[in-house]
Parts: structure tokens; C-alpha cells; sequence
């Protein structure tokens, strides 16, 4: 689910139009984007003076003007899209409605219409769209309460939250608190960003609390893959002692749900995880196919590519992936989801899908999982794996030979460096001879025996050579960093 579709629908277009104009920047004239977002020309003009309106106020500057035509977007560096979609969000009806039932134990078709001065037609749509949302998640909101699995009801309001509202502290008293009688089990101390993350499910937690809901079928689900693990056991111990000087109801399943949690949002980091490996039950289903996982890629890279620490991320990402997908329903994004898998598909090769695709069977196979996890899987893997590959590249040397070129060479050099240099993993030099080079590009020629790693430039380059030496890179860059193994 895409955090946007709890947007209203202007909200929603307006959202839609700001993201238009920064992806295709100079780019849009308004008759473009009018036939883009299926809108009249005056109507469209309306829009960009309410997205002026309110977007102004978010930093020093925001800005669209139409030059030659073309629509531009320009705005402070204090502004990201991300603050954008958070300032409609805050102010959208389902998020209002969203957050409302989560404060009350019950409430009512009329008492939501009053506090939001809308129709009571309006809310019943509303609620009827934000279930619908929700479906991913197995919650819903039915005669004014939340209904569903308590682990995924937490987990829904936290990756909430955290993606919206962002306000809480990794000074929190009460992450302290639990911090202190947590130590003993941890060697290094937690990041600033976990214990924020501590803070946001603590706050859910207190709050879920007061509702005292039953429900745990997905505990019921999942408690015998991870019931014989020592940290489970000593979380159960721990969670229970921490709640009842709080609160005067502590269920069963308190540490189960914080366990859940724990080893699935990055909170350890990789030292603790490490620690904590050596000691976790092997046998366990998680474990288990965290090893065999981790050996499949180590296997595909070669066992001398990666290094002690290249494997111990490894290990670490590889647990969050299993963990969540065993825990938790659903996914809540703030990204684009086909732009973000868009852009992994470019930096794929045949052998590393057939990889991912083997890496998500394995994961079928061994936690029982079904296909509406194959997405989430495929997303994750390919972070792990494309961020691997990126960070193993060798990088390339490109010569540039312009000996030939007394009066114009000094000038192109620079020029070809301007066009290149954006290029990762490329270093680009002035022609030695004796040295190796990748490439080497030039306007002397040679003789027709010398290697075929040089490319002849045009009279005075072209456009034309630019996107020819990029993809004689690329195809340099695919053969040299054949992920050797």
C-alpha cells in the first residue's frame, strides 16, 4: 500500500502534478501535464495556484514558473517530496480518521462527523476507502473499533507513524527505562534511529494497551518458530516485569509481539545481531534459512569476493527480510514501488534474477509463505543484492588520448570530462603510455592490430560519441564486473 492512498483526491492530484514536475522537469507544458493528469487547462491552472498556496509555507522558497512554454519546479533545499506528501497527509481525512480510532476505544459514524465537520455520508465513504486500504494489513475498522490481530494492528500505527509523524525522541524516559533493563543482554548500544524507532512502538504499545485486545491468532501462527529461541525467552521475561510498573494489564503475548519487533526494524544493529547470532537456536525456521540464503549469494559471488564484513551485513539484512515477512502483513510505502523496481531491473543481469528468483522460493518453501509475499521478497532481496553488486565493482580507467590535438585537446579533455565524470566507478586521466586503460579515447589513429579498447572521437565530439562512450562503459563495466566468482 502506498502511503499516498490515504490522500484525498485533490490532495492526491496535487501530489500527483508536484511529482510530474520533478520528474520531468523543463520538460511539461501545461497542455503536457493538463492531458497527463486529465484536466482542463483553467482547472490545472487552479491546481498549481493551490499547490503555490500551500507548499510556500513549508520553506524559504517554492516556485513554479513557465518559461519558453516548459513548467519548472524550483524550491528551497529546506523542501523534499517527502515533506510535501507528509504536510497533505497530516491534513488528509483518513489520516485524521486513522489516527482519531487509535486514540479511542470506540467511536461513532456521528461522533467522527462532528469532530471533522463533515457528513456522515462522507465518513461512511471514507471509512469504507481506508478499509479497502487496509486489507493488506487484515485490519479494519468495523462499528467504530479496530478490528484484527493486535501484532498487526501495532505493526499498521507504527510503520504509521514513524513514516508521518516523526516526532519522537531518541531521549524518550521511558526507551531509558527499557534501555536499562535490556543492557545485560546487549554488548554495543543502539543507534539514535532505534531508539526512535523504540520510542514509536513503545507509544503504540501504551496505547494499544488501554484497548486490551485478544486477538492473536498471527502470534498463535508463528510463536512455535521462534518459542525456542533464548532471546525470545528472555524478552517474554523482561517485557512483562517493564509493563506491569506501567500499566495494570500485561497479556501473555507482550514479549512475543516486542520480539517480533525487535529483530525486524534494524534495532540491533550488526554488532548486537552478531552477538545474538552466535547464541540463536540454529534450528529455528528464521535461522535456518537465513544461513542457507546467505550461503546461495556467498556461493554466487565467489567465496574469496566477499569480505568478513560484507558477510556479516549479509547476515544481518538477510535476518530483518525473514523476520518481517514471518511476522508481519503488509507493506506501507512512501516511495513509488514500480519507480523503485524500475530502477533495480536496470542494474540486473539474467543470473542475479535467476538468483533473487531462487532466494524467494527458498523463503516460500521454508516459512510456508504465500505468492502476495512475492513482492515484498523480490524488493528486498534486490535492495540487498544490487547494493552488493555496486559496492564490489571494480572500477574502470579510461585514458584520454588527445596528443594529436595541439590547438583544441586541453579544451575537449575538459569537455570530456564535464560530459563523464558523473559516471560511478570510472576514473578518467590523461594517456600515459604503459599504463592499462579500459578504454581509451582519442582522435589519433592507429594502427588496425592495437587492441579494440579505444573508441575515435568525432572532429570535435558529438552528442552521438557522449552516448556511444557511455555505452561502451556500460558494456566494459558488465564484462569486467561479471560478478567473477
Amino acid at each position: 500500500m502506498n502511503i499516498e492512498l490515504l490522500l484525498d483526491k485533490k490532495e492526491a492530484l496535487q501530489v500527483d502534478i508536484i511529482r510530474q514536475l520533478l520528474f520531468q522537469n523543463d520538460k511539461l507544458t501545461k497542455q503536457t501535464l493538463a492531458k497527463k493528469m486529465n484536466l482542463t487547462q483553467n482547472v490545472l491552472k487552479e491546481y498549481l495556484s493551490d499547490i503555490l498556496l500551500d507548499c510556500q509555507t513549508l520553506g524559504d522558497y517554492f516556485v513554479i514558473t513557465a518559461e519558453e512554454k516548459a513548467l519548472q519546479l524550483d524550491f528551497s533545499s529546506d523542501i523534499n517530496f517527502d515533506k510535501i506528501v507528509h504536510y497533505y497527509l497530516n491534513q488528509s481525512l483518513a489520516y485524521q480518521i486513522l489516527k482519531f480510532v487509535f486514540e479511542h476505544k470506540k467511536v461513532s459514524i456521528f461522533q467522527l462527523s462532528q469532530e471533522f465537520n463533515s457528513s456522515e455520508a462522507t465518513i461512511f465513504r471514507k471509512l469504507r476507502e481506508l478499509n479497502k486500504a487496509l486489507v493488506p494489513f487484515s485490519i479494519e475498522i468495523k462499528n467504530g473499533q479496530l478490528v484484527g490481530d493486535e501484532l498487526q494492528i501495532r505493526y499498521f500505527y507504527y510503520t504509521l507513524f514513524f513514516l508521518i509523524d516523526r516526532d519522537f525522541s531518541s531521549d524518550d524516559l521511558v526507551v531509558k527505562e527499557l534501555m536499562s533493563k535490556m543492557q545485560p543482554e546487549f554488548r554495543h548500544t543502539f543507534s539514535k534511529t532505534a531508539l526512535k524507532r523504540l520510542s514509536c512502538w513503545l507509544f503504540v504499545t501504551r496505547h494499544r494497551l488501554m484497548v486490551a485486545n485478544h486477538l492473536n491468532h498471527r502470534l498463535t501462527d508463528i510463536q512455535e518458530k521462534f518459542i525456542s529461541d533464548a532471546l525470545y525467552q528472555k524478552l517474554s521475561q523482561i517485557m512483562g516485569a517493564y509493563f506491569k510498573e506501567t500499566t495494570p494489564y500485561v497479556g501473555k503475548n507482550e514479549g512475543a509481539m516486542f520480539y517480533c519487533f525487535l529483530i525486524s526494524f534494524d534495532i540491533l544493529g550488526e554488532d548486537n545481531f552478531a552477538h545474538y547470532d552466535l547464541t540463536r537456536r540454529k534450528k529455528i525456521s528464521t535461522a535456518m534459512l537465513d544461513t542457507y540464503s546467505r550461503e546461495m549469494i556467498v556461493s554466487y559471488y565467489g567465496y574469496q569476493r566477499l569480505s568478513i564484513s560484507d558477510e556479516k551485513r549479509l547476515t544481518y539484512k538477510l535476518s530483518q527480510i525473514h523476520a518481517k515477512v514471518l511476522c508481519f502483513h503488509g507493506q506501507l510505502n512512501l516511495y513509488d514501488r514500480h519507480r523503485v523496481h524500475a530502477y533495480y531491473q536496470q542494474h540486473m543481469t539474467p543470473e542475479l534474477v535467476t538468483l533473487i528468483t531462487s532466494l524467494i522460493e527458498t523463503a516460500q518453501e521454508r516459512l510456508g509463505l504465500g505468492d502476495s509475499e512475492r513482492d515484498f521478497l523480490w524488493l528486498n532481496y534486490a535492495n540487498i543484492l544490487v547494493a552488493l553488486n555496486l559496492s564490489l565493482y571494480k572500477n574502470l580507467s579510461v585514458g584520454i588520448d588527445l596528443a594529436n590535438d595541439t590547438s583544441v585537446g586541453e579544451s575537449l579533455y575538459y569537455f570530456l570530462l564535464t560530459e563523464l565524470s558523473s559516471i560511478p566507478q570510472v576514473r578518467f586521466e590523461n594517456y600515459q603510455e604503459h599504463h592499462y586503460y579500459d578504454l581509451i579515447l582519442t582522435t589519433t589513429e592507429h594502427p588496425i592490430s592495437v587492441k579494440a579498447n579505444h573508441y575515435y572521437l568525432s572532429e570535435f565530439i558529438s552528442p552521438y560519441d557522449i552516448e556511444k562512450i557511455k555505452e561502451n562503459i556500460t558494456q566494459i563495466k558488465l564484462q569486467k564486473n561479471n560478478y567473477q566468482k
